[in-house]
């Protein structure tokens, strides 16, 4: 059996301790949509098929992420 070390892209982990900051404040749509993505990675990184590169997905969970963070402190 052939072991594969996990590496979680810098850029995903950036944004991960940015939202858990403020994770208790942030609406539940948001975490409902954070949730999601961190399936969508997990199943990226057991299949071998993410990129260390920012995708799609990544830059519409980032947007989603700045709107509540403004919403939350203003």
């Amino acid at each position: 059996m052939q072991l594969q070390e996990t590496v979680i892209p810098d850029h995903v982990l950036k944004l991960f301790d940015e939202v858990n900051t403020l994770i208790d404040v942030l609406p539940l749509d948001f975490r409902q949509t954070l949730t999601d993505y961190m399936h969508l990675l997990a199943w990226q990184i057991t299949e071998n098929i993410h990129d260390n590169a920012p995708d799609e997905h990544f830059e519409a969970i980032s947007k989603k992420f700045e709107c509540a963070r403004n919403r939350v402190l203003h």
